[in-house]
């Protein structure tokens, strides 16, 4: 019975345990849960994790601090994380891996752009190793969408392929050597004048150019006489220029004025053009291009102007050194590199204090001999009433102190610190306290007793007379004390100029002594350390040992019984110190090939001069434009009216006539009839005269209505017959093929887009053509429909493929429901890239075009070709 009521009891007791337990996982705060786990994630630094425990702690409770920090911090550190195994991942060849793990660090950080621009190159990359061609912009849609062309808002994507800038057109300043001959041009095998007048040859020369040339009233009259060879006639006119010191003004697009160096300052035209910088100083800016273009002899020093308000600077110079200028700035005005130094300071002190022991003291009753120079008597009146009376008559009893004392002491520091800088700017962080430091005391000669104006805080020590001082008191910073000094390099590694200290105040005796014992760490100097690579810049391990005893001489050297005279002391110090340092580079300039080419920048004694070769290129390719530009798009074509069949044609009598009399059942007759009446076509043609003028009984054309498939095949072939008699009647069309280019040489990295154009009169269903091309010169990225589809509703079907050998085969086709082919407009749009030095040649092969009519014509093409030249 009695067990029975303990159970009950002890069930009861356990209910009502229960019922009191149950709201306290409720009064707990909200989002502790979740921060412990993101700080058990964050010790094996599984960040992403982390990251994600402290979102969900910062949603429950946005207002607590600590929260906050901890999320940000894991952010950060998620994001840098999965740069790390995208770049591993990259080494590897793994670039679908390292481009995801650059999306999600992207997505930790948006502020991250070097993992944006690691993307697009990841997306390249794999592009080119399955072989895949197609637009570089879809690299963009792996990120965020929210920002224009599918990059994150806010975010600059600087393209790392070389590309030529917007609006400066072909490089008129380049070297004589690195024009290529305009399309047209005719390459001379010699050109030869025998003392011939100056001004005749260039006359004869400028021709050949369809160029007008002005001269100058004061046109030199010489004869010369010249025998080039593999020369063209516009480069033939730049060495006369030259070898004459001569120099040309361009008037218009086909007229110059030609005239003497020394009437450059009356007819060189100068332009005027703002520069608006994104992060050099204007300053700076102006003193770069006044230190890079100098003044000479033969020109004058350049006009740079700037403005601190909009940040820019305005040039007035002639065209050629301002497309120059512009070319400069581009180079040098790069965005700033921007770090965030990651510092970690681990610290462990071991402390092991041991002492056990005896000590016998060594006052046995005496005093020591009073010494008083000028003190207060009350010393020696409180010492000599101490001094026993009977000195010598026996040996007192000596004190005696029994020690035993042991302590051990386990310190942990761990100081992370992420600081963030610009390059080449010093960034400083103190995190600490200021303590309170006596450097001295000042005595106070004319009064005893405390001093109510001390300066500072704590208690006046006694001066050497009795009197009170008043003591001097500092203040010095203790903490951690971070300097860092960044410099980033193209290829991100960072060299960093840093001071790291770190000090602690240990109190010594009183508190009111103010004289703390500081231990500090001081780390200085530079260092170069790879991005995202953790180094160690400082280690420090220090092992103190102090050995020591007390007691009585001799006695204390006893094994054992030595303990009962002295104390023996023994405290072991260890400290490990270790220092690391890990940059995590978030912007850096991104160098092209166009910013280490070189440019030609002219003589001592002239500026940089446009030559003729680049000027006739420029009007070739205006005239090509514009003759593009005066192709009709919209082309109106009057169809010809169709024949409407008629409805019912009633069958001659001479065939009723033969029905009638052959005897044949009316009913079976009827039946037949109605049996082909299935087979019969929609509309009634005519019948042909040859019909009427035979003999046709009633049996014959109930066969024929019986048996379908023989007048079917006849009618094929009698349809088939006349559809190529139409399509020899008719006269055959010619569609002109054409391959445009805007300049035909280019660079190693370059991009160009080349037009296909079409001009056919004749109604096109279906056009397929084979496109021949140096795979190791250029390289095909991708293919778009051109604006000869720009007014219809639906999307034309386009196919293309490209082989190892260098064909593209094109296939175009109207979509559904549109109208065919007509007219003139650009049919596709090809964009190439270099990717080899030498030369290409672009051309469609004869046998390897086909154009389809939707009314059965003829077609006659008619092709031409092109040719690109790409440089280093």
């Amino acid at each position: 019975m009695k067990p029975s009521v303990y159970a009950k009891s002890f069930a009861a007791f356990a209910v009502i345990i229960c019922l009191l337990v149950a709201p306290v996982p409720v009064l707990a705060k909200k989002g502790d849960k979740n921060f412990k786990r993101g700080e058990q994630y964050e010790a094996p630094q599984q960040w992403e994790r982390a990251a994600q425990e402290y979102a969900l702690a910062v949603a429950a409770d946005p207002k607590r601090v600590e929260f906050q920090l901890h999320y940000r911090r894991a952010l950060f550190n998620a994001s840098q994380m999965f740069m790390e195994r995208g770049r591993t991942l990259a080494e590897q060849r793994d670039y679908t891996g390292a481009y995801n793990n650059f999306r999600q660090a992207y997505g930790y950080d948006p502020v991250n752009e070097l993992a944006q621009s690691e993307m697009e190159r990841m997306l390249r990359l794999q592009r080119e190793k399955e072989g895949i061609v197609g637009d570089d912009n879809g690299a963009r849609d792996g990120g965020s969408t929210a920002g224009k062309g599918g990059s994150p808002a806010g975010a600059r994507i600087t393209p790392t392929s070389y590309q030529e800038g917007a609006g400066n057109g072909a490089p008129r300043g380049a070297q004589q050597g690195d024009l290529l001959p305009a399309r047209g041009e005719h390459v001379h095998s010699v050109i030869r004048y025998d003392d011939l007048e100056l001004e005749t040859v260039i006359r004869n020369l400028a021709e050949q150019l369809d160029l007008n040339i002005v001269f100058d009233n004061q046109f030199p009259k010489r004869k010369i006489s010249i025998n080039w060879k593999g020369l063209t006639a516009a480069r033939a006119l730049d060495n006369i220029f030259l070898s004459n010191n001569l120099f040309f003004q361009k008037l218009d697009r086909r007229t110059i004025l030609v005239a003497d160096q020394n009437k450059r300052p009356t007819y060189q035209q100068l332009v005027l053009r703002t520069f608006y910088l994104s992060n050099i100083v204007p300053d700076k800016a102006q003193k770069l291009i006044q230190t890079a273009i100098p003044p000479s002899p033969g020109r004058g020093q350049t006009i740079v102007v700037a403005n601190d308000t909009t940040n820019s600077i305005t040039v007035r110079d002639t065209p050629e050194n301002v497309r120059l200028i512009g070319d400069l700035i581009r180079s040098v005005d790069k965005d700033r590199a921007e770090v965030v130094m990651d510092v970690s300071i681990y610290e462990v002190s071991r402390t092991d204090l041991m002492q056990l022991g005896n000590q016998v003291g060594s006052n046995f009753g005496g005093t020591s001999g009073l010494n008083i120079l000028g003190g207060s008597r009350d010393v020696a009146q409180r010492v000599g009433g101490a001094i026993p009376t009977a000195l010598g008559a026996a040996l007192l009893i000596p004190s005696s102190t029994l020690t035993a004392l042991q302590s051990r002491d386990r310190t942990n520091l761990v100081a992370r610190t992420q600081l963030r800088a610009f390059d080449n700017e010093q960034s400083v962080g103190r995190i600490g306290k200021k303590i309170p430091i006596q450097t001295a005391t000042v005595p106070n000669y004319g009064f005893s007793g405390q001093n109510n104006n001390n300066q500072g805080s704590g208690t006046a020590n006694p001066g050497a007379f009795g009197n009170y001082g008043y003591p001097v008191i500092q203040y010095q910073d203790t903490g951690l004390i971070f300097k860092f000094k960044p410099q980033v390099f193209p290829n991100l590694d960072v060299q960093v100029t840093m001071e790291i200290e770190s000090s602690d105040a240990s109190v010594s005796g009183s508190t009111d002594n103010l004289t703390p014992v500081i231990s500090q760490r001081t780390i200085t100097g530079t260092t170069r350390i790879p991005n995202n690579r953790t180094t160690m810049v400082a280690s420090v391990a220090q092992n103190q040992e102090i050995r020591g005893r007390q007691g009585l001489p001799l006695l204390g050297l006893i094994p054992v019984l030595g303990r009962l005279f002295t104390a023996p002391k023994r405290n072991d110090v260890q400290t490990d110190i270790v220092i690391m340092v890990t940059p995590h580079v978030l912007r850096a300039p991104s160098v092209t090939p166009r910013d280490e080419e070189m440019r030609p920048s002219g003589t001592l004694q002239t500026p940089t001069t446009e030559s003729l070769a680049s000027l006739v290129q420029e009007a070739d390719r205006e005239d090509q434009l514009a003759a593009a530009r005066r192709i009709p798009t919209n082309v109106s074509i009057q169809l010809p009216n169709l024949e409407v069949p008629p409805a019912y044609v009633p069958a001659p009598k001479i065939m009723m006539g033969a029905a009638n009399a052959s005897g044949i059942n009316s009913a079976a007759t009827t039946n037949a009839l109605n049996t082909g009446a299935a087979f019969a076509p929609p509309g009634l043609l005519p019948i042909s005269s040859a019909v009427l003028a035979t003999s046709v009984s009633a049996t014959t054309i109930a066969k024929e209505l019986l048996n379908p498939s023989s007048a079917a095949s006849s009618t094929t072939k009698e349809t088939a017959k006349s559809s190529a008699a139409n399509a020899t009647s008719k006269p055959a069309s010619v569609a002109e093929l054409h391959l445009l280019s805007q300049q035909q040489m280019m660079r190693i990295g370059e991009k160009r887009s080349l037009m296909v154009t079409l001009k056919t009169d004749a109604p096109l269903s279906m056009a397929v053509a084979k496109l021949r091309f140096n795979p190791h010169v250029v390289a095909i990225r991708s293919v778009a429909k051109g604006n000869l589809f720009a007014d219809t509703k639906s999307e034309p079907m386009i196919t293309h493929a490209v082989d190892q050998k260098g064909g593209l085969l094109l296939s175009i086709a109207p979509g559904a429901g549109a109208a065919p082919m007509l007219g003139a407009g650009v049919l596709f749009v090809i964009e190439v890239e270099a990717v080899g030095v030498g030369e290409s040649e672009l051309s469609f092969g004869t046998d390897n075009v086909h154009f389809l009519t939707s009314d059965g014509r003829n077609i006659s093409p008619q092709l031409s070709h092109s040719y690109l030249a790409v440089k280093q």
